[in-house]
């Protein structure tokens, strides 16, 4: 990992926003990847969920989470959003918040996706899951990190198959997910 000391400053505007989320200096094939694999990811959740006859609205948004996590599970294992979000005097809580903000992704499955009404046992136990997980990550030595991301990305994937099911045309959001933060965002 390159020192904090070379990292550029992120840019104004709208391209410093960009920079900001996935740091700054981020290369044109890293962010050729980070958007192409959100782009595919989002076409590839639009077809499962037009084949399992869903209405254009929730293809729609299947769509953006589809974007923010497949192509956020790709992103967050660039070399520059790594540099970015473990350099020296990153706040512990500023990546607790980024993680614990995608159990709104986990309420809007289980709102919109997972039949009548909102699935509560779906929402409980997953973003019990994520917290649970993202406060042992954080609180575990560096070199134990990403063991513990596994354990848990495991667990998440063991909930899904054995107990809660998984979601038709969102088969892939569970081990996106954990991939996108446990080993993602939270393993340096």
């Amino acid at each position: 990992m390159t020192s904090s000391a070379a990292l550029p400053a992120p840019r104004s505007g709208l391209l410093g926003s960009w920079d900001r989320l996935v740091g700054p200096g981020m290369p044109r094939d890293e962010n050729l990847l980070v958007i192409g694999s959100g782009i595919f990811g989002a076409v590839f959740a639009a077809w499962a969920l037009a084949a399992q006859g869903a209405s254009i609205w929730l293809i729609i948004l299947g769509m953006i989470i589809a974007l923010d996590v497949i192509g956020g599970a790709v992103c967050n294992v660039t070399e520059t959003t790594k540099r970015w979000y473990h350099r020296p005097g990153m706040p512990i809580a500023q990546q607790a918040s980024f993680v614990a903000l995608h159990v709104l992704h986990i309420s809007i499955v289980a709102w919109a996706f997972r039949g009548e009404g909102f699935d509560v046992p779906y929402a409980l136990t997953l973003s019990a899951c994520l917290l649970i997980a993202m406060a042992s990550v954080l609180a575990t030595p560096r070199r134990l990190k990403l063991p513990v991301a596994i354990i848990f990305y495991l667990v998440a994937i063991g909930l899904v198959l054995c107990w809660l099911g998984a979601t038709p045309g969102l088969e892939w959001f569970v081990p996106v997910l954990f991939t996108k933060l446990m080993i993602g965002h939270l393993v340096p």
